[in-house]
């Protein structure tokens, strides 16, 4: 039994359940009780998705799409030369270490409490963008011409992105390899399944937090 410890709004659990989905597995979700002693037990850095399998606990999400690469190797997500297996890890990466940016952008937008040198964030996050238009293919997939785990990284935090655009931001649509990614996964309809519970989560989480606001403002 594979067991996913997360939120279905958080980019870097839906990575995991699109590849999921990519391969035919079968992932349960359980919610993450983060901060409880138990949750620290399985990763004592304290952050989500962690991935448990018959009794084996590993976070950290692109090691659990190696892993899970490793289980089931077929349909293959990683490609079927060194080149294609290449791009399918350094799209990832150029995600996770340049692109990030994104949500702190996003937070300050949303909440007035949150400090963050917005100039700053924004240029790294367009030096971000500027490599990940560089190495994404010009046709296809972001690594190859089906989907790859690259897409299964970049799928998810599109849906963050995409957001840019809701408060004024035109960064992702000056990049013509981006604009033209965007437009071909916007069809998949793994990528639309994903997008629709990051939606469905995100929504809820908002909620939440708006709610919590508003009972901590009436309190104060």
């Amino acid at each position: 039994m594979i067991v996913l410890h997360g939120s279905a709004g958080s980019p870097y659990v839906a990575r995991v359940r699109m590849q999921g989905y990519a391969k035919g597995l079968d992932i349960t979700l359980r919610p993450a009780a983060l901060g409880t002693p138990e949750f620290e037990a399985m990763n004592p850095i304290g952050k989500m998705p962690v991935l448990e399998h018959n009794g084996f606990i590993l976070p950290e999400s692109l090691i659990i799409c190696e892993y899970l690469e490793d289980l089931h190797p077929t349909p293959t997500l990683l490609g079927h030369n060194p080149q294609e297996r290449a791009l399918a890890r350094l799209i990832p990466r150029t995600v996770d270490l340049y692109c990030a940016g994104l949500f702190s952008l996003l937070r300050a937008a949303s909440d007035p409490g949150y400090s963050v040198n917005v100039d700053a964030e924004r240029a790294n996050l367009n030096k971000g963008l500027n490599a990940l238009e560089h190495f994404l293919q010009p046709t296809g997939y972001a690594a190859r011409a089906e989907l790859s785990l690259a897409d299964c990284v970049l799928v998810p935090w599109l849906y963050y992105g995409n957001k840019l655009a809701d408060i004024g931001d035109d960064s992702l649509s000056r990049y013509a390899k981006l604009s033209r990614y965007i437009e071909t996964v916007a069809d998949d309809p793994i990528a639309q399944r994903v997008w629709t519970e990051m939606d469905e989560a995100f929504r809820a989480f908002m909620t939440k937090w708006k709610a919590d606001q508003a009972a901590a403002s009436a309190t104060a």
